[in-house]
């Protein structure tokens, strides 16, 4: 597994549990490093991936949260997940600013080195399969290598 797979992963671990531990009061599931590492993580990977400071803004919110009814902490789960699809969105729009900003590049590229920026969008002609090329002797077809002296 990937370490970027493996972060992703540990991140969706940790915010089902931080949503299922921000509903209970703190004496019950407190919400810092060493709590939370009882998932099957060790605290130095958390610090290691930054996820320390989403699991103390996580437990700052639950201390603040302690006297609130069962309706406000819902409401509040729905602002937060409202600011993450938020901010998720704004990372999303970033990066289709850069794919566009980097395809622009290209077809400035390839006319400055004369030819048609519209040829790049043209599919690749598959090869050529009706010929057997088993047994050919690779690259060189019978002919003999160039020396290197």
């Amino acid at each position: 597994m990937s370490r970027s797979s493996l972060r992703e992963e540990l991140k969706r671990r940790l915010r089902e549990h931080l949503a299922v531990a921000k509903t209970h009061p703190p004496e019950e599931s407190p919400l810092d490093v060493r709590s939370v590492a009882a998932l099957p993580v060790s605290p130095t990977t958390i610090y290691k991936y930054g996820l320390n400071r989403e699991i103390n803004a996580v437990g700052q919110r639950q201390q603040e949260n302690m006297w609130l009814s069962g309706a406000a902490i819902e409401q509040q789960f729905y602002t937060d997940r409202i600011r993450d699809l938020t901010a998720e969105l704004q990372q999303e729009r970033q990066r289709s600013k850069n794919l566009i900003a980097r395809i622009a590049i290209m077809e400035a590229n390839a006319a400055r080195l004369g030819f048609d920026p519209e040829e790049m969008y043209k599919p690749i002609l598959k090869p050529l399969r009706g010929v057997s090329r088993a047994g050919s002797g690779g690259k060189w077809h019978g002919r003999m290598k160039p020396r290197s002296i």
